[in-house]
């Protein structure tokens, strides 16, 4: 049967999960001035072990993890939108009201694609950086990847949506 977390024990958990060091999280969670590093660190792997410690801490990652991936999926999403719209995928509409003499207007809507394969190539970038496509050195990883694909697609996809439009 496990028991329930001691609010020490709570402090310690989200102390260690931030910081990744068990003997800080016990200096923070405890009081520790008067202990010895030696005492401190012993202490801290103690609790560290504990079986009803370390379910907590599994929580607390596989929550970490979920929203980490969601995060990413939202970002990859947002630059893939900046890509289709950087290389004309989307169009934008515009409002426009002409009067005339007669004092009588008229207000169309107006769809435009603009092109701009700067932004686009960023975007691509930018989601290649995020799965993990380029070294800390910002150089492409050698070998293929899938993004390659991602983008030759979208591209295609513009290039059939031209050749109806036409």
């Amino acid at each position: 049967m496990s028991q329930e977390l001691t609010i020490k024990q709570k402090k310690f958990i989200l102390k260690y999960f931030e910081c990744g060091n068990a003997s800080e999280a016990y200096r923070y969670a405890y009081s520790a001035a008067k202990m010895k590093d030696e005492t401190i660190n012993n202490k801290a792997y103690q609790l560290v072990n504990k079986d009803e410690i370390r379910a907590r801490l599994k929580e607390l990652q596989a929550k970490a993890e979920e929203e980490s991936k969601w995060s990413v999926e939202k970002i990859i999403k947002a630059h893939t939108r900046i890509f289709e719209i950087a290389i004309g995928d989307v169009a934008s509409s515009h409002i426009v009201t002409e009067g005339t003499r007669d004092g009588i207007s008229n207000t169309i809507e107006v769809k435009m694609r603009d092109t701009n394969l700067a932004s686009a190539k960023s975007a691509l970038v930018e989601i290649g950086k995020i799965l993990g496509y380029y070294e800390k050195d910002n150089k492409q990883k050698s070998g293929d990847i899938s993004l390659k694909d991602f983008a030759e697609d979208l591209y295609n996809r513009q290039m059939a949506k031209k050749n109806e439009e036409s």
